[in-house]
């Protein structure tokens, strides 16, 4: 400490340390430098006092709005809410500029497009190894008539969408001892190329799935065999040197193919009666696809692989469905859009496709591309010149909307087509492609489509 009073106006003198106690006893003396006479005393009394009592109101306002620990040391402080409705306003102005300037400056759609799934079909027409020859619709030799007719009545339409039990269409009738197919006594006497199988388009792709964008159908694909479906179409992809049923886009959303394929067979073994028809389409923009793989998988499911049936090869004839439940070949696979066969030898059990099938066109963009007969009944895919034992058509709209399909699957427009498209080729269809299988009576209608057609074949063998 130093002794401040060493310090003159304009004459700095050396500073004298003084003790501690000199210091505190200086720091008790009164803080006016006047004279105190009773006079000033009182009037500086009063000013104290009214000092006081300001910061003690002061005080006490503020302490209303402070937080103090326990020892009164304040927590935090007040805080004011500084978002009012004008400020709240202008930032939603500012945030809407700014979507519609990153919407015009930057290629938002390019970005969009590359991350969402894509519902282009494959090549079309399709020129994989499987299928060298481009299908190619014989209008001039039926001219567009061939006597078809699939214009079915149905007295007591049952739509799909309850599908916790077997509809009374698809049930084998149990007086009865002769050997049922399909749900139909009538469809053991038919071929497997003389069938007709209702057919899920992108079957892994549901809702109920975990597919929350561009899904081809609201419920899954086990719930669709109990509801009559037969013919299930399966997306291949191979995400990180992994298998899934996906949606051309990994972990967007993916079916275990070893849990579909347990589900399958739980299936049919439960109903001995039935035959399944799956198709596979390879998706190699993640990663090779090899079908022996695939065939691995169903081996990890015991009973899956004694189940499938091996063709005898192309031009060679297919067997009564009759026959498929008497040997318990109840699992027809067939494969397309690509990949490859370890040592270019294949699963036995697969079939190329195209090899056996001719398809419609793929890509109808709305309801009157598909009402468009020279459009959509044409043939894109497949052996040319119609040489193949199946033929597809294709019944929805792309990509896929629950409306359209709301519409396609009635009977009228779906009995309406398959006449058209049948007459356009000359061969009744065999696959039914269709989105959102729970609309509409699809599965009904090619069960009485079936029956059609064994009575047909039955008149025509008497005559």
């Amino acid at each position: 400490m130093y002794d401040m009073s060493s310090i003159s106006k304009g004459n700095v003198q050396q500073r004298t340390p003084i003790s501690a106690r000199a210091a505190a006893a200086s720091l008790q003396q009164p803080k006016s430098h006047f004279k105190q006479t009773p006079g000033n005393k009182r009037q500086q009394n009063q000013d104290d006092a009214s000092i006081q009592n300001a910061s003690q109101n002061s005080t006490h306002s503020n302490r209303m709005d402070m937080e103090y620990d326990e020892f009164g040391r304040l927590v935090s402080p007040p805080k004011k809410n500084r978002c009012t409705l004008p400020v709240a306003a202008f930032s939603l102005v500012l945030v809407a500029v700014a979507l519609i300037v990153t919407w015009q400056v930057f290629p938002t759609e390019e970005i969009v497009v590359k991350f969402l799934p894509k519902f282009e079909a494959p090549a079309s027409p399709y020129t994989g190894e499987e299928a060298p020859d481009t299908a190619t619709s014989d209008t001039e030799n039926n001219n567009g008539d061939a006597g078809i007719d699939i214009d079915i009545p149905l007295e007591n339409e049952v739509p799909s969408s309850d599908a916790t039990s077997v509809p009374s269409f698809m049930k084998c009738p149990t007086d009865s001892e002769e050997l049922c197919c399909n749900g139909s006594l009538e469809n053991c006497q038919l071929k497997v190329n003389e069938t007709m199988f209702a057919t899920l388009h992108n079957a892994m792709s549901t809702e109920e799935g975990g597919f929350n964008f561009g899904f081809n159908h609201y419920k899954t694909l086990e719930k669709a065999m109990v509801a009559g479906y037969r013919g299930v179409n399966l997306d291949l992809c191979n995400c990180n040197g992994k298998l899934q049923f996906c949606h051309n886009i990994c972990d967007y959303g993916e079916r275990i193919p070893q849990e579909v394929f347990a589900n399958v067979l739980d299936f049919l073994k439960q109903y001995p009666s039935e035959v399944i028809i799956l198709v596979f389409q390879a998706t190699t923009e993640k990663g090779p696809i090899v079908w022996n793989d695939l065939y691995d998988e169903m081996k990890q499911v015991q009973g899956f692989e004694d189940m499938l049936y091996v063709h005898q090869g192309e031009g060679k004839d297919w067997p009564l469905m009759g026959d498929l439940i008497k040997s318990n070949k109840r699992i027809v696979t067939f494969y397309f859009n690509g990949g490859t066969c370890t040592d270019d030898i294949c699963p036995e059990p697969f079939l190329p496709f195209y090899k056996y099938t001719a398809e419609t066109e793929y890509q109808s963009a709305n309801l009157d591309d598909l009402r468009n007969i020279q459009y959509s009944c044409q043939l894109t895919r497949g052996p040319g010149g119609f040489k193949g034992d199946f033929f597809a058509v294709n019944n929805f709209v792309t990509p896929p909307d629950p409306e359209a399909s709301a519409i396609t699957n009635t009977q009228k427009f779906l009995s309406e087509r398959l006449t058209n498209c049948a007459n356009y080729n000359g061969k009744r269809p065999n696959f039914v492609y269709v989105d959102f299988w729970s609309k509409g009576v699809t599965s009904q209608l090619v069960q009485y489509a079936n029956k059609q057609m064994a009575a047909q074949k039955k008149e025509k063998e008497q005559k």
